[in-house]
């Protein structure tokens, strides 16, 4: 019984979630660098504060939404204009990160806060996992996007708390990959991680273009699907 009152919220968010793990693949650079200078330390922590970021603005979401559906008493249609507007927000964000992509024979340019990553100690990791989510704002819309999916679909607050749970730890399983790499390959990983780290760089506009798209128009086909 109680599997039926959880799983409507989780397998309505479960597909932004799946998105959220090809939209952070940028910040991937983050996990592997610290695991290629094997600051395991360090990049618990910043896993730690990441997850942070997602429950609190995903739990700042949900309970936004409860609140509105208690003082409406009827909040199903303020939801779905609410992500309505979150998947058109996506899809404006894929256009921009289009427009600014970089111009053939042009290197992408690196964030200020990577130069950082060979020098930041756990708590400082921490504070970046949870900044890379509550501001930025790509990736507060799409946990948003989840949050809102998850309070669509129940207002118990013990599904809603489990699905929230399952909606961060299969968002974040992109971001852990590198760490659970590590701990089975040792310092074998140093030269793939390498690697795989420059192709992120090189074509972050891209793959965040398509899967921003991607997800807006998923939001807003699942918004319409509530009317």
């Amino acid at each position: 019984m109680r599997s039926q009152l959880y799983f409507p919220a989780i397998a309505e968010s479960l597909p932004i979630a799946l998105g959220i793990v090809l939209a952070t693949l940028p910040v991937m650079v983050v996990p592997l660098t610290l695991a290629s200078r094997g600051a395991i330390r360090v990049l618990v922590s910043f896993l730690a504060g990441y997850a942070g970021g997602f429950v609190v603005v995903g739990g700042a979401v949900i309970l936004s939404a409860d609140l509105l559906a208690f003082a409406s008493g009827d909040a199903s249609r303020w939801t779905v204009w609410l992500r309505l507007f979150l998947g058109i927000a996506l899809l404006g964000l894929a256009w921009h990160k289009w427009r600014g992509r970089p111009k053939h024979g042009e290197d992408a340019a690196r964030p200020g806060w990577v130069k950082l990553l060979d020098t930041v100690a756990s708590p400082g990791a921490a504070g970046l996992g949870f900044v890379l989510v509550v501001l930025n704002p790509k990736n507060a819309l799409l946990v948003a996007s989840g949050g809102l999916a998850i309070a669509a679909a129940t207002l118990a607050p013990a599904a809603q708390a489990v699905a929230l749970i399952v909606f961060t730890v299969v968002s974040g399983l992109g971001i852990a990959a590198p760490l659970l790499l590590w701990l089975m390959l040792g310092d074998r990983l140093i030269a793939p991680l390498n690697r795989i780290r420059g192709l992120l760089v090189r074509y972050d506009a891209q793959v965040l273009t398509v899967v921003l798209a991607g997800l807006g128009l998923v939001v807003i086909v699942r918004a319409i699907g509530s009317f």
